[in-house]
Order: C-alpha cells, then structure tokens, then sequence
C-alpha cells in the first residue's frame, strides 16, 4: 500500500506507531528528551526548548512512578494487593475512579474490557518468561469467577462477589499515568511536548507551529502504512505482536477475550484516538476483543472515540472523519 497522510488534530499511538518528522518539518530548535523503565515498558517525555524544560520532565515522570507504584498490583503494601489476595474492600479514591471508568467501558463493550481477567492472563504466562497453553477445562474454571460483575461500588468502596476474583489495572493505568503527566506539565506552563508510555502517546500543542507528525508502521511488514499530523489528542494502539508465543505453528497473544478466555481474532491492530488518554487506553483494548465488526460501528456513534483498525487479512479501516 502506498504511504498515505492523513491530516487529523488527533495524537496517534501504539507500539507501532513511531515518530516521522518529515523532511521540511525537522525541529528549528532543540529539543530535551528523558527516558525512564516505569509500568513495565520504557517511557519517554520530550520538550522543545532548553536545559529548562528538564525540570518539567522530571516533575512529570515523578508524578508517573507514582501512579505506578500506586497501582502495581505485585505491591504487597498497595490496596489492589490487598484486595486481589486478602478480599480487603477499596476505599482508595484514585483507584475507585479509574475502577468506575473500568467499569463503564465493561458496560459499554458489552464485556470486551474486563479487569477480572489478571488472573487467566497470569496462568497464560504473558507477562514472564514461561508463556504455555493451558487446556480447554482449565480455561473453564478461570471462567468460572472472571467477570465484571463480580466488582461492586457500593457506599465509596469496592468489593467482590467472589473471593476468587482478582483485578489488574494495566489495561487503564498507563493512559491514565500519561493524563496525570499532561496535568503536570500544563500546571507548569508547557506547550509543547510528547508523552510515549510504551507506544500510548499524546501529543501536546505543535513542534515548531505545526503538528507533530506521526508515522503508523505496518504490524506486519517494513516501513509505515501512513503518517499522520496531529496534536493535542491520544492515541492508543492494541496489538496481537505485542506479547505472543507460537505452539504448533499458531499464534497465541496476550489480548484475550473475556468470554472465551482465548485471544480475541480477527485483527492485528487497533489504534484509538480520544482527547483523554484514559479511555484510549480501555477502549484499544474492548475494540480489539470486539473484532471489526461489533466495535468499528460503534465508534462511528461515538463523538469521543475514533479508530483506525487492521484486519488480519491487511485490510485498513478508519473513521469517516480521518482522511
């Protein structure tokens, strides 16, 4: 397919998305960069301007780390620990709100987002190093106890309807950590910069008086599929070459649908676009899970949601409203 570029006031994302500063549109001066490992995944902020942005950076990724310490749920000293072993309610305002965020998005996707699936991901092996396929009636009794509705907010707290159940917020917290990040560097007048969570961008205002330019790679081959001009918006890509291992010549990844307990098929990708980074972040994850579909009608409903999908077939898919 030929590159195409496609102008948008939207920030694009994903771990396969990366930065194309085009010729002509190379920065006039320079810019400060930091990188640090936080929430699993190396983060970068970068600043157009001098030494004297480093100092906003820092207060930034401050603000990230402790977002993240604040909801690792392999912290033993942290209310999600306490909940996920020990059926302790949540009484944590800053978790409860990101939890009744979670909460929504479940009920909107009709399930697609559902938090309650830590557990079967863990048994998957995705997250280390020992990635193996567990047999059909293991996946059942995981089932058994993973769903949102098992998850209550009642009287300012969170509780459980079974003991069994256990939540991870990662499929929200890094869009979230990015939307606290933006809140620190606005309070200290920034204008201008580039938040990347492991591929969860934003793109604040315009380098250099136009848009930062953003370059979406093709999933399965070399070089990019188009570029985009945007600013000031989100943008989330969910992908099955994320974390994956083969058995047997077949691909299993880590986007897995809660209603089945497998990977969700269908697509290779699905990027997001919102102005809040938060929802980005859920709902790459849902569209990804409801497939083509369920989910590309119902962002075309939605005035805060717009996507750019990839078929497994290689067919590209974008709102009606990106060029």
């Amino acid at each position: 397919m030929n590159r195409n570029t496609w102008k948008y006031s939207v920030t694009l994302t994903g771990i396969f998305l990366v930065i194309w500063l085009q010729a002509g549109c190379a920065p006039e001066g320079d810019i400060q960069k930091q990188t640090r490992f936080l929430m699993d995944t190396y983060c970068t902020i970068q600043i157009p301007g001098d030494v004297e942005v480093l100092k906003a950076i820092e207060a930034a990724f401050d603000r990230m780390e402790e977002v993240d310490r604040h909801f690792n749920v392999l912290d033993s000293t942290n209310a999600l620990y306490r909940f996920n072993h020990f059926s302790e309610s949540i009484s944590d305002e800053e978790i409860l709100a990101l939890i009744d965020i979670a909460l929504r998005v479940s009920d909107e996707s009709d399930g697609a987002f559902d938090v309650t699936i830590y557990p079967l991901i863990e048994r998957w092996g995705f997250f280390n190093e020992t990635p193996s396929l567990p047999d059909k009636k293991e996946v059942q009794k995981f089932l058994e106890y993973i769903g949102y509705t098992n998850l209550v907010l009642e009287d300012g707290r969170l509780v459980k309807h079974d003991r069994r159940v256990q939540i991870d917020l990662g499929g929200i917290a890094k869009g979230y950590a990015i939307k606290e990040a933006l809140r620190v560097l606005k309070e200290l007048q920034i204008e201008s910069a580039l938040i990347d969570a492991g591929g969860d961008i934003y793109a604040l205002g315009k380098l250099n008086g136009k848009p930062w330019n953003i370059g979406v790679r093709n999933p399965r081959g070399e070089g990019v599929i188009g570029v985009l001009e945007v600013s000031d918006m989100a943008v989330v890509t969910s992908g099955d070459y994320e974390r994956f291992f083969e058995v047997d010549g077949v691909k299993y990844h880590h986007l897995l649908d809660p209603k089945t307990g497998y990977p969700a098929d269908g697509l290779t990708s699905v990027t997001v676009i919102s102005s809040d980074p938060v929802l980005a972040d859920a709902w790459s994850t849902a569209l990804f899970v409801m497939g083509k579909e369920k989910g590309f009608p119902l962002t075309e409903q939605r005035s805060d949601l717009k996507t750019i999908m990839i078929t497994t077939e290689g067919e590209i898919i974008s709102s009606s409203d990106i060029d």
